[in-house]
């Protein structure tokens, strides 16, 4: 991820780049087992994700992704 915290940001990009009547929402999504763990593949590898297939095995896994979409107005 070349920014993870981007959409920290998003609301002022859009205001800085003239755009109006500017919305965010936050949808969160949480994993407490192995269904996630080849999400996980995608964004991690060797020994973490290991890590995380064990904590699965062991129900101790926890996992939460956050999805910030945002939309506005583009001013002519």
């Amino acid at each position: 991820m070349p920014n993870p915290r981007v959409a920290r940001r998003y609301r002022n990009l859009l205001l800085d780049n003239g755009f109006t009547d500017v919305h965010i929402e936050v949808h969160t999504i949480v994993w407490t087992d192995a269904t996630v763990l080849p999400t996980l593949a995608d964004i991690g590898e060797g020994t973490w994700l290991g890590e995380q297939a064990t904590r699965a095995r062991d129900d101790r896994l926890f996992v939460a992704m956050s999805f910030v979409p945002a939309s506005g107005t583009r001013a002519d």
